[in-house]
């Protein structure tokens, strides 16, 4: 009995070095991102609940001139696990628009990276996921004046496409019926499903 005792204190002080062991980093702080045209800016928050790993949900808040929240959208997940993170953001040169790519905070679907955009005429955010029929693995996208989105798609390999924010095409995803469309307005915080 005492053997099996000392057995399991021993089991729990080994848990409890390799728990103290793993490597953290202090959590990142928010981001702010000013249009081009300074009428507009966007700050990234994290917003992870597990220590250490903060910085892989995201609070997104569009602001307009003047201090006034048009939305923000929350990425985070209970569990840590089924939230989303920003991994890239920028506003595209003509200050119309606001890209972000986003990768899953648990791992899950490696492959795809949701690229979002926030458009400050009609105050919506839509996913470049609608306009393909693969969907975005890549979240690295690049920006081209005055507002080309050039970034990768999956077709049974990566394929890389370009789309004209201010020209899109019409839609093509399976969600053809009930695209990704938030309306930005009033300060609301929205808790978006899959994106």
């Amino acid at each position: 009995m005492k053997r099996n005792l000392r057995l399991l204190l021993v089991g729990v002080s080994l848990v409890a070095a390799v728990e103290t062991a793993r490597p953290t980093k202090p959590d990142q702080k928010a981001r702010e991102y000013v249009s081009p045209d300074s009428g507009a800016k966007v700050v990234v928050a994290p917003v992870g609940k597990e220590q250490g790993r903060s910085e892989y949900e995201s609070r997104i808040e569009f602001w307009y001139s003047g201090d006034k929240l048009s939305c923000a959208l929350d990425y985070s997940s209970d569990d840590s696990e089924h939230g989303f993170g920003v991994v890239k953001a920028e506003w595209t040169p003509d200050s119309r628009y606001f890209v972000f790519g986003l990768t899953s905070s648990g791992g899950h679907q490696a492959w795809h990276s949701p690229t979002q955009f926030f458009d400050r005429k009609d105050g919506t955010v839509r996913t470049l996921d609608d306009y393909f029929v693969g969907e975005v693995t890549n979240a690295n996208f690049r920006l081209v004046a005055p507002n080309t989105v050039k970034t990768e798609i999956w077709e049974g390999k990566p394929f890389p496409v370009s789309v004209k924010l201010a020209a899109l095409p019409p839609l093509r995803s399976w969600r053809k019926s009930k695209p990704f469309l938030i309306n930005c307005a009033d300060g609301h915080i929205f808790k978006p499903g899959q994106p």
